[in-house]
């Protein structure tokens, strides 16, 4: 349908007998000046700018708001798409309406900007206010709070940290609200509260882990075998420990783990209750590579001697009486005893 000759391809129909003949040619019914007043009158409230009252004059500025503004409105609809962000019916509703515009007659132009003019403006303020919103920084921060309700909050509640719960679902129930954009403010607060719970428990969780390993490698060197092992042999034979022992603490906003020692928090808790029997290996170790070979070896778990709670003095004095004989058979065989 062509209502302006100003269309070059209105104009075959009346040069090529083929499209004459299949072409159907109405009159045209005229746009009264009040509906083409209040055309002109919404154009000016939405872009700021004037335009003739005339219809042609009128759909050609409009036709090039529409142009603009689909290429501000597709980037961001993308990115709203592969974030999940609550907002996609909004812009979709827009991206219809300047659809319309676009492929619409000169009449179709005027009746739009003269009969809906005031809903497009509020569709117009809503999409510049997302568009604005959801600029890099935006985008991170929306990210940053899904994970902080996730993953950060769920390694937080797995240790026994509830505190924050509240915070947790109000901040999971925003970001899934139409109105997502407007609590955009109290979004970052929550999860900034989140996050900065987490750092605080995994920085004292890593320092306490660095400390325990770190004064066991110091036990480790105070040992008089110590002196005896092979330059070359006391690195590796430290490895375990030292591994566990993280000076360089580089947790950034939202990661569960250290970039340098990328332990969570179930791992260093792990790591802290199995430091006993890291350092009774390290010490065997040690003492295997030290000790002569005509020299036998044997260690010895004291656990083995204490397999069930001591009740009373009795059965204290008797498995301490079990692992005294114990000890002394193996002196008195000649065997280098390794206490674990």
């Amino acid at each position: 349908k062509f209502d302006a000759y100003q269309d070059p391809r209105s104009r075959t129909p009346l040069v090529n007998n083929t499209t004459f003949k299949s072409a159907l040619f109405t009159p045209v019914k005229p746009i009264d000046l009040a509906t083409l007043k209040r055309a002109v009158e919404n154009y000016e409230e939405l872009t700021g700018e004037t335009v003739d009252m005339e219809k042609s004059s009128i759909a050609e500025s409009l036709k090039k708001f529409a142009t603009g503004e689909m290429k501000r409105v597709l980037p961001v609809l993308s990115e709203v798409k592969a974030h999940g962000i609550p907002v996609l019916g909004t812009l979709e509703d827009y991206r219809d309406t300047l659809s319309s515009i676009d492929s619409g007659t000169n009449d179709d132009c005027v009746t739009i900007l003269a009969g809906e003019g005031a809903s497009l403006k509020q569709g117009n303020d809503r999409v510049r206010k997302i568009v604005d919103t959801l600029d890099e920084k935006g985008l991170a921060a929306l990210r940053l709070a899904r994970r902080a309700s996730g993953e950060v909050w769920k390694a937080l509640e797995a240790q026994g940290e509830i505190g924050l719960k509240d915070k947790s679902e109000e901040l999971r129930e925003k970001l899934s609200n139409e109105t997502i954009l407007d609590s955009l403010p109290s979004i970052k607060q929550a999860s900034g509260e989140i996050l900065g719970a987490f750092r605080a428990l995994y920085e004292s969780r890593h320092a306490d882990r660095t400390q325990q390993f770190g004064e066991a490698i110091e036990k480790i060197k105070g040992r008089e075998e110590w002196t005896a092992l092979p330059d070359s042999m006391q690195t590796p034979i430290l490895g375990p420990l030292q591994s566990r022992c993280c000076g360089d603490l580089k947790l950034s906003d939202g990661a569960l783990s250290c970039d340098s020692c990328q332990a969570g928090l179930t791992q260093m808790e792990s790591d802290v209750a199995a430091l006993g029997g890291l350092f009774a290996q390290v010490v065997a170790q040690i003492q295997k590579l030290v000790t002569p070979p005509e020299i036998s070896l044997r260690r010895v778990r004291v656990a083995d001697f204490f397999g069930g709670p001591l009740e009373d003095d009795v059965q204290i004095k008797q498995a301490v009486a079990s692992l005294q004989d114990h000890l002394l058979k193996l002196y008195n065989e000649g065997v280098k005893i390794v206490v674990e």
